[in-house]
């Protein structure tokens, strides 16, 4: 369940408000007579009237209908007790002034009524264009909104804001049935309905002082409101599941593509080792050496051909759970390629290797076993989509752009990769098919990646000139080594004053 929970704005006070209005009322009316005793020995008493009226307009402009009424009737009395003699008594000693307090209160009303009126078509103008504005706020909010969460607390301060007065929303996580929340008898919870047919809701709006702030208009808007959010709450439900059967159908293309990329790969090594152990067993008394060596080493190959593959397999779901352990040691760079040239001895009996690896070359920082497993990975590629007789260039470089990193190149020259697969030919179950008919489950390189930046290197292919395919991948330098020899001179420059000063003294 997601809960948001928002206290009102300064509206939560309108009663309070509303005593102050007729407060500041009295106050202009008592200014207004202040004035007219000022003026009341310079002027007669019937122009004096005049800052009456403008007390009245003031406070019909400034307060609304109700405080110029006030104002009205206290202006006729007050004028009457401060500026009509006999001074400070309601007493009239002129009946004339009848007809001057007639006239004035008459006035006074007309006046306050028109301008009110006037004033509270304004302002209820200025509260339409303010709950439009916060409508169409709240609407731009939720079509924001990523979660439950967020959609709770987006609604929980706009309907606060509305409705001047603390507001809770509860919505219920897919599968969750809420209870309707319960409070004073004042207190009212708003349902979340769904479009779809459901007796269940999607959440609740709790409003605990009520609905007493809320005019037609208002209650139209928290209307309309809740709508949105039940909207977006059901959008927010049917992007999960979508997502969720999205997810589910594409673990179902992976599971197709992989059982269709390595059936064949693992009957192929299972058919050669069955049939090679079968020649064997049916060959009995009359075996011949030289027969069972060969079947034998179609057994082994096979064999390390299929544990190759199940290594991969394993590999590749260490890659995607990020379960891969990188065990940092100094690594040689020219041991490195010298153990994956001695695993493919057999393969590369037909091939011209060269190698490059400049002799003041530092050592790398990684983990051997699967630094071995990310050459390994790239050389059978090569085997696969390159003829058996085509030569091999390996290549180690340290780069003046990136001087912490070792750049290590594996170049053949094979048919090359298509420019619009150099960055695809790295994902799972990507193979250059229109090149070769090697078969293979297209893990290989996706592997070779995930090492890769699991040592915070990077891995890619480029066109090599004259023909063929260069991969190249950088891997970071160890420091130790320098750090160590750093500290050494360091140590040395320290104690070296100290030795000529003895030798001084």
């Amino acid at each position: 369940m997601n809960v948001g929970w928002i206290e009102p704005g300064p509206g939560h006070y309108m009663n309070h408000e509303n005593r102050m209005r007729y407060l500041y009322t009295l106050m202009i009316v008592g200014a207004a007579t202040f004035i007219a005793r000022l003026l009341l020995p310079h002027f007669a008493a019937a122009n004096l009237v005049m800052l009456y009226i403008l007390a009245v307009v003031i406070a019909a402009i400034k307060f609304g209908k109700g405080p110029a009424i006030m104002a009205s009737i206290m202006s006729v009395c007050i004028f009457d007790f401060f500026c009509i003699p006999p001074y400070l008594t309601f007493a009239v000693s002129d009946s004339q002034y009848l007809l001057t307090f007639g006239v004035m209160l008459t006035t006074a009303l007309v006046i306050s009524n028109l301008t009110a009126t006037a004033h509270d078509q304004a302002e209820l103008a200025t509260r339409k264009e303010h709950q439009t504005s916060l409508l169409y706020s709240f609407s731009r909010e939720l079509a924001e909104g990523r979660d439950f969460a967020a959609l709770a607390n987006i609604a929980s301060k706009h309907i606060a804001e509305l409705v001047e007065t603390p507001v809770a929303v509860f919505i219920a996580q897919p599968g969750e049935v809420l209870e309707q929340p319960t409070g004073s008898l004042k207190s009212v919870s708003i349902p979340l309905k769904s479009s779809i047919a459901s007796d269940t809701p999607l959440g609740f709006v709790f409003i605990a002082e009520g609905l007493a702030h809320c005019d037609s208009e208002r209650l139209s808007t928290l209307e309309a409101f809740t709508t949105q959010l039940a909207t977006a709450c059901e959008r927010i439900r049917l992007s999960a599941e979508n997502e969720q059967a999205r997810v589910q159908v594409k673990s179902e293309q992976l599971r197709s593509s992989l059982l269709s990329s390595i059936s064949h790969d693992l009957r192929t090594p299972l058919a050669t080792i069955t049939g090679a152990a079968s020649g064997i067993m049916e060959a009995g008394a009359e075996v011949n050496l030289e027969e069972c060596k060969e079947l034998a080493a179609e057994i082994f190959n096979e064999s390390r051909r299929l544990n190759r593959l199940v290594g991969n397999l394993l590999d590749m779901t260490r890659v995607e759970s990020g379960a891969l352990e990188i065990k940092r040691e100094p690594q040689p760079v020219d041991e490195i390629i010298g153990a994956v040239i001695s695993y493919f001895e057999e393969q590369l009996e037909s091939r011209l290797v060269e190698t490059d690896i400049p002799d003041d070359l530092p050592m790398i920082s990684g983990d051997a076993v699967l630094l071995q497993q990310l050459m390994i990975n790239l050389l059978e590629n090569v085997f696969k989509y390159t003829p058996p007789d085509s030569p091999l260039l390996l290549k180690a470089s340290q780069t003046e752009s990136e001087p912490e990193f070792i750049t290590i190149e594996v170049s053949d020259r094979g048919p090359g990769i298509p420019e619009e697969l150099h960055t695809q030919i790295f994902q799972k179950f990507v193979r250059a098919t229109n090149k070769s008919s090697a078969s293979g489950a297209g893990l290989g390189l996706a592997i070779c990646q995930g090492i890769v930046e699991a040592h915070g290197g990077k891995l890619g292919v480029k066109a090599r000139e004259g023909g063929g395919a260069t991969f190249w991948f950088t891997l970071p330098i160890d420091k130790s080594n320098i750090d160590q020899s750093n500290i050494e001179v360091s140590d040395m420059q320290e104690k070296q004053p100290t030795e000529i000063s003895a030798t001084k003294a």
